[in-house]
């Protein structure tokens, strides 16, 4: 006697297997497609424009309108397939621009952060130092007419930021004001700087430190009388020093 009750049970069974693989098979299918068709989707490059730039920073030098125009005239594609590494490039092409930081706000913004150069001095007649003493070179008429001028060979640029500042800290431990406005290492290697009054100070290629102290020490007994009829100062002695006047004589200390 055949069990139909058993039979029936099986079938059921079956049949809610078969359904249940279907529906998987069919979901899987979907989620295929949907997944080829999002892809296709975010792939096309005009997908989510980027509509909307802020830049943001503390400008001088800088102009909020030609930073925002370099990125509009740099973004290739949308959202996803922006290069932001392409148009940080093209600002740090802006001379006084010293850094970016570009980060995308979903679904269409772009936010520019412009980190701008300080100037610390001249360097020669070509361009400028930084802080750090990085060279960069802006148009003309946007550089700075009070800033001391560097003058040196190539790859002294921190050499030359560093002496200036020894020399002007020194500058200011004085009981008078004296600045700094130019510093020379020439090629022989020799360092002379100007002072603000129009002096000239020579130092040589030696014993610097030495040589620099000496001037400290010497200085005051000059001031304020005759510190403007000094044409300059020669320390390139062992222990003395030669001062020059603008009248043509000149004395000699040992």
């Amino acid at each position: 006697m055949i069990n139909t009750k058993k039979f029936s049970t099986t079938e059921k069974r079956t049949k809610k297997s078969v359904f249940s693989d279907s529906f998987g098979v069919c979901f899987l299918l979907i989620f295929i497609i949907l997944l080829i068709y999002s892809g296709e989707y975010l792939s096309n490059p005009n997908i989510l424009p980027i509509k909307y730039i802020k830049v943001e920073g503390k400008l001088s030098r800088l102009s909020q309108t030609e930073l925002k125009d370099t990125v509009e005239n740099n973004i290739r594609g949308g959202f996803f397939h922006l290069n932001a590494n392409e148009v940080r490039l093209a600002l740090l092409d802006i001379p006084w621009v010293r850094e970016v930081s570009i980060k995308r706000i979903w679904p269409d913004s772009l936010k520019v952060i412009v980190f701008e150069q300080e100037a610390s001095a001249r360097w020669g007649d070509s361009g400028l130092l930084n802080l750090s003493g990085e060279y960069f070179s802006p148009d003309v008429s946007s550089i700075p007419n009070d800033l001391p001028v560097l003058f040196g060979p190539v790859n002294s640029e921190v050499k030359l930021l560093e002496t200036f500042k020894i020399i002007q800290d020194a500058l200011q431990s004085l009981p008078f004001r004296l600045d700094v406005v130019s510093v020379t290492l020439n090629k022989r290697r020799s360092w002379s700087f100007n002072l603000s009054n129009g002096v000239k100070v020579v130092l040589g290629r030696y014993a610097f430190e030495d040589r620099f102290d000496r001037f400290i020490k010497f200085i005051p007994s000059f001031f304020p009388d005759q510190i403007n009829d000094i044409n300059s100062i020669d320390l390139r002695y062992s222990n003395g020093l030669s001062v020059f006047w603008k009248n043509k004589f000149s004395i000699s200390s040992n």
